[in-house]
């Protein structure tokens, strides 16, 4: 076999991983009236030695899983929102921050940093890319933390290991922030991925999607897959204001800080569009900060996960080497989230779309589902149908 994927969308591939997503919803009661998810074939296992034994503090939980019959080939899963309060809060924690965060964890008395690039260095640009707090705020909390950090993992994989990475809801949004993290950064770069996720909500802006799409979508490497009728992947919501627009754009006079000069002002129109633009973003500012607040009031007060001396060698026996990004630190970690904070609500769909073409309806068994379309088993349906 060769070492490296082959490109291009594949039913059967698709499916697999479909299945493996549902594995890590195990132990929740299914939805009344939703079609059966088969398990995935026999030669997929799920890796205990690699999986976590208990969620994040944000309830974040994924699953290593290997296939038995080629030694080199992994998938990971990552699951989606689960009724719980910092679960829900994970994908309320918006606006968008920048996509390359450079997080210090000085303050946890570890003296490190790190970087999370997540989409190239767009240098002067005056737009660029953003990723959704919540979901980058998860990414970060499965890499370094739990009894089995997915950072610790990945390293050590074979250097040629051909990784799937998938995920639904919550879980797949997660998931495409860990394809453009693993495929930005050198430490992983010997490895290969491909990625199928399921009704991923909205992962970052337009510059965020452009850069996924150019390192793995263009290449047949990253599919996101949804349904017409699921309401899930049509949020957040998306404010596509000034400070979202790229430049030079027709809009003569551009907002404080950009660098154009105009002599020429701006419409009427215009100039209210951007004082409504910058209430909502401060409202919005002001919702992220209220949220953190109450997601450091019911998280326990423990740390865990990857120690700095496993993230740094050069850190081995430093003072204060415990355990990062538990709650001993998150404070540090989300007022840097806060200061990452960019002039923008402009969310956009990212990945290779592929769209299950399903039939309206609500659920039969269950009027109060509103998430009778969002579900894997509805997800099979549909998808075999138009492509199996």
């Amino acid at each position: 076999m060769p070492s490296n994927f082959q490109p291009g969308f594949d039913f059967d591939e698709m499916r697999t991983l479909l299945e493996i997503a549902q594995q890590t919803y195990t132990g929740i009661a299914p939805s009344k009236g939703a079609p059966p998810v088969p398990a995935p074939p026999v030669n997929w296992r799920l890796d205990t030695d690699l999986t976590p034994s208990g969620t994040t503090l944000l309830d974040n939980y994924w699953q290593v899983w290997r296939n038995q019959d080629e030694d080199d080939q992994y998938c990971i899963a990552v699951r989606g929102t689960v009724a719980t309060a910092p679960s829900v809060l994970e994908d309320l924690l918006l606006p968008l921050v920048r996509a390359r965060l450079s997080v210090s964890l000085a303050h946890c008395g570890i003296p490190l940093t790190l970087d999370l690039d997540l989409a190239r260095d767009e240098a002067d640009s005056p737009v660029e890319a953003g990723v959704h707090a919540g979901f980058a705020l998860g990414l970060m909390s499965i890499l370094f933390t739990t009894d089995a950090p997915l950072w610790l993992t990945l390293l050590g994989l074979p250097e040629d290991a051909r990784i799937y990475i998938t995920g639904h809801s919550q879980g797949a949004s997660v998931a495409l922030l860990l394809t453009s993290f693993v495929r930005h950064s050198e430490l992983f770069s010997s490895k290969h991925y491909k990625t199928y996720v399921f009704a991923p909500a909205k992962p970052g802006n337009d510059h965020y999607a452009y850069d996924l799409d150019r390192t793995a979508g263009v290449q047949g490497l990253a599919y996101s897959v949804v349904s017409t009728q699921d309401w899930v992947p049509q949020v957040p919501f998306t404010l596509e204001g000034l400070n979202a627009i790229n430049r030079p754009n027709p809009l003569a006079a551009f907002p404080s800080g950009c660098a154009e000069v105009s002599t020429v002002q701006s419409p009427p129109q215009v100039q209210q569009a951007d004082v409504a633009e910058e209430a909502a973003r401060e409202e919005a500012r002001a919702r992220l900060q209220t949220l953190f607040a109450d997601l450091r009031r019911q998280l326990p007060n423990q740390i865990y996960g990857v120690t700095a001396s496993q993230l740094s060698p050069a850190l081995s026996g430093a003072a204060g080497a415990d355990r990062i990004l538990g709650s001993a630190c998150l404070d540090s970690v989300l007022e840097q989230l806060i200061n990452a904070i960019l002039p923008s609500l402009n969310f956009a769909k990212a990945g290779t779309m592929v769209p299950a073409f399903a039939t309206p309806g609500s659920n039969p068994d269950d009027p109060k589902d509103f998430f009778w379309q969002h579900h894997l088993g509805n997800y099979l349906k549909y998808l075999t149908e138009d492509y199996g």
